[in-house]
């Protein structure tokens, strides 16, 4: 459990971005050490190996990289010309068949329960109000990793916008801490509860001095997440790093009450979540992920993901309004860094504030707090930075940004500054 301060300012733009130009880095599960004395080693060797076996075992199912056949980041490679040698004639042979049809489709609300994956994740953001005009940030995260032991993960982190006070705290459990619920499901650990039945979700946590109870509604359909060009609706191809499951309910409509330094206040707000699961290699990717409300009433899911040498693999996004979705081409999306910040605490350097340009405009996305660190060495050993954002430009709104990866990123030579 730790406290965090806003305590960085903005440095200046970014020498270099990661990638030229996204639910999970939020794995690596360490196994426990053998211990004993030299008087008992004879009678503790055969459960010290069989212990040293499971733990290399699990390290390897949760690390190694598995073997994987690479695909084009945009799923579906278009058709090609054949000639018939009989008539001389030009065809189109068919397209080349998804990994991703291979899968059974996204089926809600069945899908919102557990699954047995190696890695899956259910994931909370939001900027709330209260009624003096308050205003708080959060974000919640429960990760479930499934190999040899099982292990649940929750993250936690609450901003006062006014203060600037962030508190935050995280826990790690072996097992799933969490009852069976049809087409749900419902975590439980230390106090804290993250829950739901179909379009009906529970958050409840305190910790640090601050707490928050919320009830989420949707009347919304789900957002089934697809790269351009897929025809498989929440699935996406990570290529070498492997396939997940990924769906949104963008705009959930939240009432409870934030309480900090035993002051409690009623709120209400627009809730962003997501769920995501699948045998995909989190350890080998970083990315940049945006979650945006726009004033007009639409939603943007961007994100792009790199390699730890700063690679691009892929860049996909997807907007959506009440009428449906639609997911973005790769070369739509442009993503321009403007200004990195630093941690004191671990000197790791984020790109927090981005230009993206779309077809509908560009967008100029800046934090409302630099220093949005959430440091999970205790728990999922990563860094990430998390937190809320505003959006000004050729359209207005707010939303959430994660950063991922950027301790794990190889430094790159320095590139002239852009001009702005």
């Amino acid at each position: 459990m730790n406290t965090e301060d806003d305590t960085g300012a903005s440095g200046e733009p970014s020498p270099r971005e990661p990638i030229e130009g996204r639910r999970s880095y939020r794995s690596n599960w360490h196994g426990s050490k053998r211990s004993g004395s030299r008087g008992l080693r004879r009678y503790l060797a055969p459960t010290i190996g069989l212990l040293a076996l499971a733990c290399a075992v699990f390290g390897y199912f949760l690390v190694a990289q598995p073997d994987r056949r690479p695909l084009d980041p945009t799923l579906q490679p278009a058709a090609s010309d054949t000639r018939d040698s009989s008539r001389g004639q030009a065809t189109q042979a068919a397209p080349a068949a998804e990994r991703t049809a291979a899968l059974p489709p996204l089926k809600l609300p069945a899908d919102d329960a557990p699954h047995g994956s190696g890695m899956e994740w259910w994931y909370y953001n939001g900027i709330l109000s209260a009624q003096g005009g308050q205003r708080y940030a959060f974000h919640v995260a429960v990760f479930v990793a499934n190999g040899l032991i099982k292990h649940t993960v929750m993250h936690m982190a609450l901003t006062d916008l006014q203060t600037g006070r962030r508190y935050s705290s995280q826990s790690r459990t072996g097992g799933v801490p969490a009852l069976n619920v049809a087409n749900g499901f419902d975590f439980r650990q230390d106090g804290w509860q993250v829950s739901a039945v179909d379009a009906s979700h529970v958050l409840k946590a305190a910790f640090d001095g601050a707490s928050f109870s919320m009830d989420l509604k949707d009347a919304r359909t789900p957002v089934a997440h697809r790269a351009h060009g897929s025809q498989t609706p929440g699935l996406l191809d990570f290529g070498t790093s492997g396939i997940s499951y990924y769906y949104s309910r963008p705009r959930m409509s939240a009432t409870g009450q934030v309480a900090i330094a035993g002051r409690t206040q009623q709120v209400s707000g627009e809730v962003w979540f997501d769920h995501q699961w699948g045998d995909f290699d989190v350890l080998s990717l970083g990315w940049n992920w945006f979650a945006l409300h726009l004033d007009d009433g639409s939603d943007l899911m961007l994100y792009q993901l790199f390699d730890m040498q700063g690679r691009s693999v892929l860049t996909a996004g997807t907007r959506s309004d009440p009428s449906g979705s639609t997911p973005l081409k790769p070369e739509d999306i442009v993503f321009t860094p403007v200004k990195r910040w630093a941690s004191p605490a671990t000197q790791v350097s984020y790109i927090v504030e981005w230009d993206i340009r779309l077809p509908s405009g560009e967008l100029r996305v800046k934090p409302w707090i630099a220093n949005g660190e959430f440091n999970a060495a205790t728990t999922t050993a990563n860094i990430y930075w998390e937190g809320p954002v505003k959006v000004s430009g050729s359209a207005t709104g707010e939303g959430f940004m994660e950063l991922s990866g950027y301790e794990r990123l190889k430094a790159l030579p320095p590139e002239p500054a852009r001009a702005r």
